[in-house]
């Protein structure tokens, strides 16, 4: 089998076909870098973009961190005054107590309750108070 020599139209077919090819091949590769641009520019914003997120957010810390502190402080010195507030609470409830027994003690001794010899009989300015009953 032998090969025929390729005709002129075989020839110039292989050649319109090689051109369209190669067009094919320059378009895609222009494409390719278009798109590549495209993707570059898409991180580079998107890089600026967290950068100045970065910086808003630190900036943002900064403020909440000064926040944070002061209200840190208030909260210690409440604490301080509400220990200090509890501590005079206390020592305000023995206060009221030790009248209370004061006054419950003398209120006592002016009925006739109390005496120092309870079995001595009481005249009627100060009646004796022995029993809760009543003797009528």
């Amino acid at each position: 089998m032998t090969s025929l020599p390729p005709t002129s139209l075989q020839i110039e077919v292989e050649a319109r076909y090689a051109i369209m090819m190669e067009e094919k091949k320059r378009k895609r590769m222009q494409s390719n870098r278009e798109s590549a641009k495209r993707s570059r520019l898409r991180r580079e914003k998107r890089l600026s973009d967290l950068v100045t997120e970065i910086a808003m957010l630190k900036q943002q810390l900064m403020e909440n961190s000064k926040v944070y502190d002061g209200l840190s402080q208030r909260a210690q010195l409440l604490l301080s005054e509400n220990d200090g507030l509890n501590s005079e609470k206390m020592q305000l409830a023995e206060y009221l107590k030790s009248l209370c027994s004061v006054f419950m003690s003398s209120t006592l001794k002016q009925a006739g309750c109390l005496s120092d010899q309870p079995w001595q009989v009481h005249g009627p300015e100060h009646p004796s108070i022995t029993t809760g009953m009543s003797m009528s």
